[in-house]
């Protein structure tokens, strides 16, 4: 489950903070020896969804947020997706999440006084921060996220996946923090096959310590790609009943093979189309935004309901596989074919710590995305915003490389695993987090792919081995052999081929261009009736942030197939960010709408 919330931990002699909500049950307060932890839920009474662990007072108090899956091994992070905050009688306060840091959470400290919140609304409105312009533009430049643990609100921080921070009480300095979490921090040396037979050992363990413990339909946002499709395999294999929802083009090939792994697995199919009959409406931008402070994916918002009148209480996806265990692959097409080549013919090759001039690279690398997003698309925006994209891209590029090179220095790891590390905590792990918080919404996340024990066997696996997916493929291959034969629709084909057969497939179709249909086109289904004009609304209605007259520039060029949407996820990034940005949609003590100045 899903409910915002504050929690103030200050001494006990601190005045009380106003409340969030005049109503006084959603206010609950706790003494812990000379602490006092203040817990508000603006929206509703609390609810389960964080779960106060009493029965340790006067000692301890255990605040969670989600699901901790119980572990036959010790330590943290365990499984699950969670925060967790413990507060000692004696000032001490400990803040830890889950491996891949999948619920967000916040926090800022101010004279001595810390808050920890899932919402950055609340704590803004709680702490009276100040906008961070560096966090805004690096949100906006990096579609949804930022390169570091920066947040838009300046003196707070997002808590970094697999990490605990502690805290003493009246502490004015930063925490001390470390890092829980073993992912990317060696290479394991092992044979192929006894890594695959560990693999599969670990995900059958897996999904049976988080699938065997529900009772209830699992609800399973089915696409047809692989993800989705492994998961299917281990609720299937668990003998649990499946209820597979799948949206979009239902003429597509991938809604085909959406069909064709429900039929395979035993699940109840409920193929729900994104056509004419799709209301734009349903997208609910501006609810889901005020509600999760998040828009991804919305087209989940607009179906999981359905899962629940099915009866589906626990729902789940392939959340970060495709970074885990997908392996790097190259952007050049020939290089792609040639290593995939070499990999049929040779094996895995060897993959050195990285170095200096690959960290280099690599740097230039994701800066790069930066920069190319403000030479696209800071002309959308209004001032100062306009000018703060490109003057912030120098600090951008130094907190990029701090994070790289801090993420290096972790352990003997390839340039490969460096990547692959800051692509799961920036890009993958943002919308990961923002799936998850969909789905908790409307129920329990199941998510085994982000087991601890399997997350710390595979980001720690040669990156050579892995390379372009081949790996997963062989696992795949091995553990659900029925679903392997069915056609992948990015492949074209299905996964019962060698590496190599399945490359020069993949390579044939793209050049004849003939590749599968994709579920949903989502510049294509703007296109229809009026959607577009409706898009553009919600642009236009945030003068503050865009410039009226760039955005009907920019859907004039759409219009005209001058540019395209692509599938939604950039402009849907940025009005996301202008949604945080505006005042008038804060929850509670509005102030100013901020003028920022160039970082």
């Amino acid at each position: 489950m899903y409910q915002r919330y504050l929690i103030t931990v200050q001494p006990v002699e601190a005045t009380l903070p106003l409340p969030l909500s005049p109503d006084d049950g959603r206010r609950v307060a706790f003494m812990v020896g000379k602490v006092r932890v203040i817990i508000d839920t603006p929206d509703a009474p609390p609810t389960p969804a964080l779960r106060v662990a009493t029965h340790e007072l006067p000692a301890h108090l255990v605040i969670t947020e989600g699901d901790i899956v119980a572990m036959d091994t010790p330590g943290w992070p365990q499984s699950g997706t969670y925060n967790q905050l413990i507060v000692s009688g004696d000032g001490d306060i400990r803040l830890h999440n889950d491996t891949f840091g999948l619920r967000a959470c916040f926090f800022a400290q101010e004279e001595g006084i810390l808050r920890v919140s899932n919402s950055l609304r609340l704590l803004r409105a709680a702490a009276g921060l100040a906008w961070d312009e560096l966090g805004i533009a690096q949100m906006y430049l990096f579609g949804g996220y930022t390169a570091t643990e920066r947040t838009i609100l300046r003196g707070a921080q997002r808590a970094a996946a697999g990490t605990e921070y502690r805290f003493r009480i009246g502490q004015e300095g930063p925490p001390a923090v470390a890092r829980l979490a073993r992912t990317w921090t060696t290479v394991i040396d092992d044979r192929l096959d006894h890594i695959v037979e560990t693999i599969c050992d670990l995900w059958t363990t897996a999904a049976a310590r988080h699938i065997d413990p529900v009772d209830t339909p699992i609800g399973i946002m089915l696409s047809g790609g692989l993800d989705s499709r492994l998961v299917a395999g281990a609720v299937a294999s668990r003998g649990k009943r499946i209820l597979g929802l799948t949206f979009g083009d239902v003429n597509s090939d991938e809604v085909r093979i959406a069909g064709e792994v429900a039929a395979a697995v035993g699940a109840q199919w409920l193929p729900r189309p994104m056509d004419a009959g799709f209301a734009f409406e349903r997208l609910a931008f501006d609810r889901v935004n005020a509600s999760n402070e998040t828009m991804y994916n919305l087209m989940w918002d607009a179906n999981l309901p359905e899962l629940v009148a099915a009866g589906a209480t626990h729902f789940s996806s392939g959340a970060t596989f495709e970074t885990t265990f997908g392996g790097h692959r190259d952007a050049d097409p020939r290089r792609r074919l040639l290593k995939n080549v070499r990999q049929s013919l040779l094996g895995p090759w060897h993959t050195p710590p990285a170095t200096a001039e690959q960290l280099d690279a690599l740097i230039d690398l994701h800066t790069g995305k930066a920069r190319k997003r403000a030479r696209n698309y800071a002309r959308l925006l209004a001032e100062p915003y306009r000018r703060l994209m490109t003057d912030s891209l120098p600090a951008i590029r130094d907190e990029v490389a701090a994070r790289l090179h801090a993420i290096a220095a972790s352990g003997p790891i390839s340039i490969e695993q460096v990547n692959e590390r800051f692509e799961s905590e920036q890009y993958q792990g943002h919308h990961s987090r923002d799936q998850e918080r969909q789905l908790a919404v409307y129920g329990t996340p199941l998510l085994p792919t982000c087991d601890r024990d399997v997350a710390n066997y595979l980001t720690n696996l040669p990156a050579g081995m892995k390379y372009d997916h081949a790996l997963y493929y062989r696992v795949f291959r091995r553990l659900y052999p029925r679903l392997a034969a069915i056609q992948v629709p990015n492949l074209s084909t299905d996964l019962n081929k060698s590496q190599l057969q399945i490359e020069l497939i993949r390579a044939w179709r793209i050049q004849r261009k003939s590749r599968l249909s994709t579920w949903v086109n989502f510049d294509a289904w703007m296109r229809l009736g009026d959607n577009m004009a409706k898009y553009e609304r919600l642009f236009l209605d945030q003068t503050g942030f865009f410039d009226p007259a760039a955005v009907g520039d920019y859907f004039a060029d759409v219009r005209a197939g001058r540019q395209r949407l692509y599938d939604g996820g950039e402009t849907g990034s940025f009005l996301n960010l202008a949604y945080l940005l505006d005042e008038r949609r804060a929850a509670v003590r509005p102030s100013p709408h901020p003028t920022p100045t160039a970082a």
